[in-house]
């Protein structure tokens, strides 16, 4: 199997995003785009991957290394030493290339014209591929050569090993997936490989089998790591590290299907113990001046759209609420990144705001600032005025006190005019009030809650938590509180 050991790259500047599930973030390329691939960017230099039994096709272009991408003989009728070489198997064109993979942007300098007939135009005027690279499920080892690929998971399966700890187990329930109903849906454009899809319909679902996050450190398991973003490199556009790891904890997503019944024939009852399959991740800086939760997010494309990553996003918030740090993912986000993030902010807004009382009991109005839904959500306050204002459910209400100030206002009036005993003696004992410390006004909003339900409904938002609170190990990350009696 081959591993891979280079020089580090730069961190990333971009949140690089990948979930595809009921409107979370998906940087699949749109099909029939830019190049003429109808499947993915014409940069790419691996076609297809197989990973365990299951075989799909990227997305974009990995840096893996010429032992890979150097000499894909295996799959071409005729290669030789390290110049490019282009060959025909079986009516498909094969392609030799020195090297591993070069930025995209380096390898659309070279001004050759694309086709946008079709993957044959693609192939003939773009850098090579290899036509499958097989992944072992498990450690994310790699190699070219079936035979050579399968010994090895063979044994690695048979671990059964998930490296890391496991911090977090998401409890069973009902799950709204997205699945084919057998209509073929129009075809709106031309270039579109395979003709029309299928329409995708609304199916709830019963969980089985158990969902998990588990944390591993990537200085501890530097090779997993390395690998695990080298894979995720060819689904991720502006994914930029791969080999400098050791800064970064990755959070696996886990699937462990249940065990199979027991055999009532066997004379000998034996415990075969399921295998667990990691379906994505998440990467978080270990050390972040920006309070960044989330690097790098990707749900692997055969288990998208099944409501994942909206889970992963909410395991990074929950997480850095715990922290006690109000921070988001690493800016700027990519364009199809903020589409699920808003859906996600948008849903975590609106169960907040619906759960307040209202001011005008007639409207169900209330009047909010933006510090205070930050504060209550754990989401960053730009991402937040953000999501109000998309929403269009606001109005200025002018400058005032926070909401917390005007409730203790009420308070302490309630108190004030149920504690007088009304003898007039005289007799007070002369100790006069402290003065409470004046209060700043900030700019609030006016919000309906009938409006807000309208919007929810409009926009299929969920107002379900994605991540369970009390599915974490206990004790995960809280923050210690340090005693201050004395020793």
């Amino acid at each position: 199997m081959a591993t891979s050991s280079a020089q580090p790259v730069a961190r990333p500047t971009t949140t690089t995003t990948a979930t595809g599930a009921n409107g979370e973030p998906s940087d699949r390329p749109a099909r029939g785009g830019t190049g003429g691939n109808s499947w993915g960017r014409s940069d790419r230099n691996i076609d297809m991957v197989m990973l365990g039994d299951i075989c799909f096709r990227t997305w974009y272009s990995s840096y893996y290394g010429k032992e890979v991408l150097g000499d894909i003989s295996g799959n071409s009728s005729s290669a030789k030493g390290g110049q490019q070489q282009d060959g025909k198997t079986n009516g498909t064109t094969t392609t030799t290339v020195q090297g591993a993979a070069k930025d995209s942007d380096n390898n659309n300098a070279s001004g050759a014209k694309t086709s946008s007939g079709g993957r044959r135009g693609d192939r003939d005027n773009n850098p090579p591929m290899l036509d499958r690279l097989y992944v072992c499920p498990c450690c994310f080892k790699y190699s070219k050569e079936l035979v050579t690929w399968w010994e090895h998971v063979r044994v690695c399966e048979r671990r059964g090993f998930v490296p890391g700890q496991k911090i977090y187990v998401h409890p069973k329930g009902k799950r709204t997936v997205l699945v084919p109903s057998g209509q073929p849906v129009p075809k709106h454009s031309r270039g579109k490989r395979g003709g029309a899809g299928q329409k995708m319909v609304e199916e709830v679902v019963q969980d089985e089998g158990e969902w998990s996050i588990w944390e591993v450190d990537g200085e501890t398991d530097v090779l997993f790591c390395q690998n695990l973003s080298l894979f995720a490199k060819l689904f991720l556009d502006n994914k930029s590290v791969f080999f400098d790891v050791t800064g970064f904890n990755y959070f696996l997503l886990v699937y462990t299907p249940p065990a199979p019944p027991p055999d009532p024939n066997a004379e000998v009852a034996e415990i075969v113990r399921p295998r667990s399959q990691i379906v994505g991740f998440f990467s978080k800086e270990k050390m972040s001046w920006d309070n960044n939760n989330l690097a790098c997010i990707l749900v692997f494309p055969p288990w998208q759209r099944k409501g994942l990553g909206a889970l992963l996003i909410g395991v990074s918030y929950e997480i850095s609420r715990r922290e006690g740090l109000l921070g988001g993912p690493e800016k700027p986000i990519s364009d199809l990144g903020k589409k699920g993030y808003k859906r996600f902010w948008a849903g975590e807004i609106a169960r907040w705001l619906l759960s307040l009382e209202p001011s005008s009991s007639s409207a169900g109005e209330t009047v909010v600032d933006v510090g205070e839904c930050s504060q209550a959500t754990w989401i960053a306050a730009e991402d937040c005025l953000l999501v109000l204002r998309e929403m269009g459910v606001v109005e200025d209400a002018g400058k005032g006190p926070p909401r917390a100030a005007r409730a203790q206002e009420q308070s302490k009036a309630a108190e004030d005019s149920g504690n007088g005993n009304g003898n007039g003696n005289g007799n007070g004992s002369g100790t006069a009030a402290a003065p409470e410390p004046e209060v700043e006004p900030v700019q609030r909003v006016r919000i309906s809650q009938q409006a807000v339900r309208a919007w929810v409904a409009a926009n299929n938002i969920s107002l379900e938590k994605a991540c369970d609170p009390n599915g974490f190990v206990e004790g995960y990350a809280m923050k210690k509180v340090v005693s201050e009696e004395p020793a």
